[in-house]
């Protein structure tokens, strides 16, 4: 069976979500402290620092404000994109039907909240994610959806089939391999067709992506594990 994608809109997520960013900010040198908070709102500037130095009630204030001032937009903005995932999630569904063979979805609950935050991320163990209250390209968040979805079927895919890669010292080295697996297989020939937007790759990965881009011209005619095989030593070259 299918996943079947659930949308909602809940102001206590995006402060969950805050706080995990600033927990975790130590281990890459406030990179996502700049993209998540600080490049949309410079104003938090101020009041998010790390862990022990962030105003989490001014932090929840000013998220309360933002979710009353958009309420409407993104009640109209969470329709569309619901509307729009109905309209392609068949073709989706047969794209990574193809990618893994015979694979079936975890259980999890298959959800997609709201944030006003400047980054999406995904949580494995629930199986669920944020997408834009509003967004510049509305077809954009199609694409959003699918990479999220796509990293819980990659990540079940590792841990049945790659032991090797279980302990959570290989996390980062995984995530890397992800990342890179997503860029290739969104920016392939068949999945633009479906969803017309590249994906933003991270800074760290272009390298990596174009260079296996040019020995693939079609990614999605190979199988999950072809990439992954094909990826592994990049990612261990970032690891060092």
């Amino acid at each position: 069976m299918n996943p079947k994608v659930k949308f909602k809109i809940d102001p206590k997520k995006d402060l969950a979500t805050a706080k995990s960013f600033i927990n975790e900010s130590g281990f890459d040198d406030g990179r996502n402290l700049e993209w998540v908070f600080f490049k949309k709102y410079p104003e938090l500037r101020k009041m998010v620092k790390d862990a022990k130095n962030t105003d989490y009630k001014f932090l929840n204030r000013f998220i309360a404000k933002k979710y009353k001032e958009n309420r409407e937009v993104a009640v109209k903005n969470f329709k569309n994109y619901e509307m729009d995932w109905q309209k392609i999630e068949k073709k989706y569904f047969v794209l990574v039907g193809d990618l893994f063979p015979g694979a079936t979805w975890p259980k999890g609950k298959y959800i997609a909240y709201a944030t006003i935050w400047g980054m999406f991320p995904r949580f494995l163990e629930e199986k669920t994610f944020q997408i834009p209250i509003k967004y510049r390209s509305r077809r954009y968040v199609s694409a959003i959806i699918a990479h999220e979805m796509l990293h819980f079927m990659f990540y079940e895919h590792i841990k049945q089939n790659y032991p090797q890669y279980k302990d959570p010292e290989h996390s980062f080295f995984v995530w890397h391999i992800s990342e890179i697996f997503n860029s290739l297989i969104q920016d392939s020939p068949a999945w633009l067709k479906v969803f017309k937007k590249k994906t933003m790759p991270y800074p760290e990965h272009e390298k990596i992506i174009a260079s296996l881009r040019k020995k693939h011209s079609d990614s999605a005619a190979l199988t999950a594990d072809d990439l992954i095989k094909e990826i592994a030593p990049f990612a261990m070259k970032l690891m060092k």
